[in-house]
């Protein structure tokens, strides 16, 4: 059975104001962690497995 592919919600005024803010503070903070070993033994443990 087929999935119905919804559209993605587009913000405008101040809840886009509001993201833009976020995503540029979540950006510039400088204590993210880096995952991306993380990811590489997911991947590996995945092709293992057969997916």
């Amino acid at each position: 059975m087929a999935v119905e592919i919804r559209s993605i919600p587009t913000l405008y005024g101040e809840d886009a104001e509001r993201f833009l803010k976020a995503a540029d503070i979540a950006e510039k903070n400088e204590h993210k962690q880096d995952i991306s070993e993380t990811v590489l033994l997911v991947k590996k443990f995945l092709r293992e497995q057969g997916f």
